[in-house]
């Protein structure tokens, strides 16, 4: 007896059959698929969104520090009750040092993470902008202590700790509640702790911790190595400007401070040509600077007890009667006839503490503080917070 063979009809039901099933199990593998790169992808977003925040955020705070005109290098009080503006000062002090970042004090736009919530930003109090911190300049240094992911290691460079934080807060995770207008305010609604270090703390320490179930905040600081240079660069600026101003008013440039302790109050020493910056330019018969060159808060700030400063003999009130001079002119890199120079400090290295008195405290390369002759170099190191100097040629164009 012959086996039946399968109709055609049943053979191409089978056949349906197993191309549903293979069409069904193709659209699952591709629905998982795309579901994958679709979270992956929002995720990605999501990340980007808050670095391009942290990012604008940072650089609106270096911006708003450079161009302050009471104090060069302060910062806003955070805001504290999420209007977008800084909050003012209480007495001498911000109400708090952390709270969200103040963006319309900023000129930004309103800021959100990648998860749609306003960024955060924590203060170190030297650095607020009120009289009482006083002086801020290239030695203030930053208190806000931030650790690496295990909480032990610091993230920060010894000495440099953080001027200003900057926190994404990210979604709610915990116990966290963001309901009422309170629990909107709240830094610890917001931020998170990890290894024992919490990042709702005013004065921190801070934590760069993993992202987890429990931890979701990202962040990005400032240092006075980030700072610092900016702000020196102003400074620059309107050292060269009051210089001019001067030479304009009496032609020539106004003696130096030559006792290097500042024991004289940074006045100027007649007949000295190399040592810090006069804070009083009067010496002998010469007057002090003029009204508002340099500005009040250059004064205010101490700028001049940071700046080495020397004027050549041909530029000074009475040349060829100077007992510090060296030769006509200033020298530097071996080229002869430069007028005046000056040098800007940059940041302290490490945990250094200054004393005025040392001038390796201030400038690295030993030929720039030889204290006794007015031969001088472009400094070795041209790293952003290290010392600068500026130059005035003998056709009288400065450089840089």
């Amino acid at each position: 007896m012959r086996p039946t063979r399968p109709q055609p009809a049943q053979a191409r039901q089978r056949g349906a059959a197993l191309m549903l099933m293979l069409v069904i199990v193709v659209m699952g593998i591709a629905a998982a698929l795309v579901g994958s790169l679709s979270t992956t992808a929002l995720k990605n977003a999501r990340q980007e969104t808050t670095a391009v925040a942290l990012a604008q955020a940072k650089d609106a705070l270096i911006g708003r520090a450079v161009s302050d005109n009471n104090m060069p290098g302060s910062l806003p009080c955070p805001d504290t009750n999420d209007d977008g503006s800084a909050e003012l000062l209480s007495g001498n002090d911000c109400p708090s040092y952390i709270g969200r970042l103040p963006w319309k004090t900023l000129d930004l736009p309103d800021l959100r993470d990648g998860s749609g919530e306003r960024l955060w930003y924590a203060l170190s109090t030297g650095f607020r902008d009120d009289d009482s911190a006083r002086p801020l300049n290239s030695n203030t240094k930053g208190t806000l202590l931030i650790y690496r992911a295990d909480g032990t290691n610091p993230l920060t460079e010894a000495g440099y700790d953080a001027v200003a934080v900057i926190f994404s807060p990210g979604s709610i995770l915990g116990s966290q509640v963001r309901s009422t207008a309170a629990e909107q305010n709240s830094a610890a609604n917001y931020l998170d702790i990890a290894n024992g270090r919490n990042n709702a703390s005013a004065s921190g320490p801070f934590i760069a911790g993993s992202i987890s179930d429990t931890f979701n905040d990202q962040l990005l600081f400032i240092t006075a190595k980030n700072l610092m240079p900016l702000v020196e660069q102003r400074v620059a600026g309107e050292v060269k400007r009051a210089l001019a101003n001067y030479f304009s008013d009496n032609g020539y440039y106004p003696w130096a401070d030559n006792l290097l302790s500042g024991g004289d109050n940074y006045a100027a020493n007649d007949k000295t040509n190399r040592g810090w910056l006069p804070r009083d330019a009067a010496a002998g018969s010469a007057p002090d600077w003029a009204v508002g060159s340099p500005p009040q808060w250059f004064f205010d700030n101490q700028w001049y007890a940071l700046i080495y400063y020397s004027v050549a003999e041909n530029y000074t009130e009475d040349p060829g009667d100077c007992d510090t001079c060296d030769d006509n002119t200033l020298s530097v890199d071996g080229v002869n006839g430069v007028r005046t120079l000056f040098f800007m400090p940059g940041t302290p290295i490490g945990t250094l503490t200054r004393n005025v008195e040392n001038l390796s405290h201030y400038l690295e390369d030993s030929q720039n503080r030889d204290h006794a002759n007015d031969l001088y170099v472009t400094p070795t190191s041209q790293a952003a917070d290290r010392d600068r100097l500026y130059w005035l040629s003998s056709s009288s164009i400065w450089k840089p």
